[in-house]
């Protein structure tokens, strides 16, 4: 007989009626304060197959998660199966089951963190293509039920495969004598969501038999509980697969709102929050588009307090903040405003950057010599709620502004929040201005404009200042020439503006309407 199971430490209970992780050995409150641990970098690229056989790295492995620990940094969240298909993932090439050299790398990582204190998240992104958990998973879809996603939660093959998948997934490891007690939990999912344009979703009328009964897709009510009814019938199928081979486990879902991201996707968390067997909940959301409040609405969590919501994915996008020091400021206050909607954890995307060919890519946490990676470590800051002080040497940050004319979506201010997802926008073509005051007398050495600009094409813009004691503007810079959106203009003159009080950016010429995204002034006082 081999060893026993090693038990979770990490469990959900109640305090006042209100979830929250709890250390199983001390009784103390326990804070996932972590990474997504998604990509990794190899001689030639980067790669998100951390696991593939030939790819995992034991030592690298224990170096990263030590140098989580060091820093005060408790869990990583790990994909169990980016490497669905090929030679060394997760599912055997025999396609009858899963890659035991593969098995032997996710028991080797958990090793690593048990031997380092950092918990892992494992999280399913989909079943593989390769082991047979897919072709049993569509069997016999097709007219009422698209295959893959739509098929795969509302159809019993469907909750037959994924049990088979999560049975092999975790006997194995037990046959491995893996450290089970360095799992915070199983995530079912990443991200769930099913296609809103495929049946029977996009069907709107007949009758439709699922796991959990009849439902008429002509009444959108009973589409929403078909939906809502096999989602709580799925978790309640997995988590009980999962228990019956690791009885200690939490057991999670991850998700995210399409309806302000992906609106051909669906997903609906608020009955999720209500009826569901999930021991937690893991909802994913980043700054620079919609506000923290819109997420937290359509996710349905506002009041919600029952069981612990971790935000196992955010991060700062850098096509929209361009600076790691804007990063940091946007990072932080999404953060700290998340625990105004009650997040009890934190799992920043990413350790590792992802390549830089991809398209929203964010900022790595081991970016600039590790800076975002020690400014948000928990021996850094203690309580993620409160906000890291990150000087900004950007004038114009915050500061009063005015323009000639807005959309009431693109007002003036949206050209100084540091955020070059937002803009400002006149709502016509030229002319028009915007202005900043700079509440004070500075020596200007440096202005910097962000381009919003459709279609390219020649444009004209003026800079003109305002100095101490003058009621006028006068102009020292004009741009003239090709500009397109997300350029950047840059003046910089040969000796400094001295006792400048207010900037106008001033658009003489534009094939566009008139917009800027951001406007960055930089210098010094002048006492």
């Amino acid at each position: 007989m081999g060893p026993s199971q090693a038990e979770h430490h990490i469990g959900v209970r109640q305090v006042n009626g209100m979830g929250e992780f709890h250390d199983k050995r001390t009784g103390d409150k326990f804070i996932p304060r972590g990474v997504n641990y998604v990509f990794v970098p190899l001689p030639n690229g980067i790669t998100n197959k951390l696991l593939q056989v030939g790819i995992y790295d034991p030592q690298r492995t224990r170096d990263d998660f030590s140098a989580l620990a060091v820093l005060g940094y408790n869990t990583a969240r790990v994909f169990l199966d980016h490497c669905g298909s090929g030679p060394g993932c997760i599912g055997d090439e025999d396609n009858k089951g899963l890659n035991p050299e593969y098995l032997d790398n996710i028991a080797d990582m958990m090793a690593a963190g048990r031997e380092t204190g950092i918990y892992i998240l494992f999280t399913s992104n989909d079943l593989p293509d390769q082991g047979g958990y897919a072709e049993e998973a569509n069997f016999g879809s097709g007219g009422n039920f698209a295959g893959y996603r739509n098929s795969y939660y509302l159809r019993p093959n469907g909750i037959t495969a994924t049990r088979r998948y999560w049975r092999d997934l975790l006997t194995g490891l037990k046959e491995r004598n893996a450290a089970f007690d360095a799992v915070l939990g199983w995530q079912l999912l990443n991200e769930q969501w099913m296609f809103v344009d495929q049946p029977p979703l996009s069907m709107t009328s007949g009758q439709i038999e699922t796991t959990t009964g009849s439902y008429d897709v002509s009444d959108p009510e009973q589409k929403k509980k078909m939906v809502s009814d096999g989602l709580v019938y799925y978790i309640a199928q997995m988590k009980e697969e999962i228990l019956t081979h690791d009885p200690t486990a939490l057991v999670t879902m991850g998700f995210f709102v399409p309806e302000i991201v992906a609106p051909d996707w669906y997903v609906e968390t608020s009955s999720l929050l209500q009826n569901s067997d999930l021991d937690f909940f893991d909802f994913h959301a980043y700054p620079g588009g919609p506000s923290f409040q819109d997420h937290a609405e359509h996710f349905g969590m506002v009041g919600y307090d029952d069981k612990p919501i971790v935000l196992g994915e955010y991060g700062a996008f850098r096509h929209i903040y361009t600076e790691i020091d804007s990063a940091a400021r946007v990072i932080s206050k999404w953060a700290a405003e998340s625990c105004d909607y009650g997040f009890d954890g934190w799992l920043y995307w990413t350790y590792y950057p992802s390549d830089a060919r991809a398209g929203d890519r964010t900022w790595g946490l081991t970016d600039e010599e590790g800076y975002l990676l020690n400014l948000f470590a928990p021996v850094n800051q203690p309580d993620p709620c409160e906000e890291v002080v990150i000087p900004n040497d950007n004038l114009a940050y915050g500061k009063p502004v005015t323009a000639s004319r807005s959309l009431p979506a693109e007002p003036p201010q949206y050209a100084v929040d540091d955020n070059a997802g937002t803009q400002w926008g006149a709502g016509e073509g030229p002319v028009q201005w915007i202005q900043v005051d700079l509440q004070g007398s500075y020596r200007v050495t440096e202005v910097r404009l962000l381009v919003a600009q459709y279609p390219e094409g020649n444009t004209i813009h003026r800079l003109l200042v305002r100095v101490s004691g003058s009621d006028s503007f006068q102009t020292v810079h004009e741009f003239n020439g090709t500009t397109n959106d997300n350029n950047w203009l840059t003046f910089e003159p040969d000796t400094p503006l001295e006792y400048v009080t207010q900037i106008r950016i001033q658009t003489i010429s534009s094939p566009s309407w008139v917009a800027w995204k951001e406007i960055q002034i930089y210098g010094e006082p002048i006492q």
